[in-house]
């Protein structure tokens, strides 16, 4: 169990909280016709950004949409939708639970993920309860960071935030916060 004498906690989610890099990442190729070159999928991935970004390109980059009744957005609705679907089906796992439950820490989260979707989603996982405050994009990880602080009157050496991602480590080096990593099966960062 992790034990630490900070007083506030703060967590990614995805990876995290909940294994679901690889649900994510699977449901880009999952909700496109199957006539959808998968190549364009793989290189709007690599091209990075975020979900409405990759969804984009790619549906920018297949002429198979030029006569199509669907939309960007029906894409972006078809991969939220299923994204909440399979990380309500996979649930938190048993360890993250437990510490919630036993915790007399302050926690909050702070995910990439778009805020209303990542209130849904741990409101549906019966987790929200756990958390001062759950925050999302639009706003960048540092400027949730930023409010956070701002808000709750926090310091920055009050804090230690788990995260699975360099982009975590490295917003938690320029705020000067405690960084602990998860190594979750599709982390990037290095051991």
């Amino acid at each position: 169990m992790f034990k630490s004498n900070k007083e506030f906690i703060i967590f990614d989610f995805d990876g995290v909280i909940v294994d679901s890099n690889k649900i994510k990442f699977d449901t880009f190729y999952e909700i496109w016709p199957c006539q959808l070159n998968k190549n364009i999928i793989s290189n709007s991935i690599q091209q990075g950004g975020n979900r409405v970004n990759i969804i984009s390109r790619i549906y920018n980059s297949a002429d198979i949409f030029s006569n199509s009744n669907h939309s960007t957005k029906s894409y972006i609705d078809a991969y939220s939708d299923s994204v909440h679907k399979k990380i309500i089906k996979l649930g938190v796992s048993k360890g993250i639970l437990h510490f919630l439950k036993a915790t007399k820490k302050t926690l909050f989260i702070n995910s990439a993920t778009p805020q209303k979707e990542l209130i849904n989603l741990c409101s549906d996982l019966k987790i929200d309860k756990y958390f001062a405050g759950i925050f999302g994009t639009p706003k960048s990880k540092k400027e949730n960071f930023n409010f956070i602080f701002e808000n709750k009157q926090i310091k920055a050496h009050q804090v230690v935030f788990f995260g699975d991602m360099k982009s975590d480590k490295e917003v938690a080096q320029a705020l000067k916060i405690e960084f602990h990593p998860i190594f979750s099966k599709e982390s990037d960062l290095e051991k």
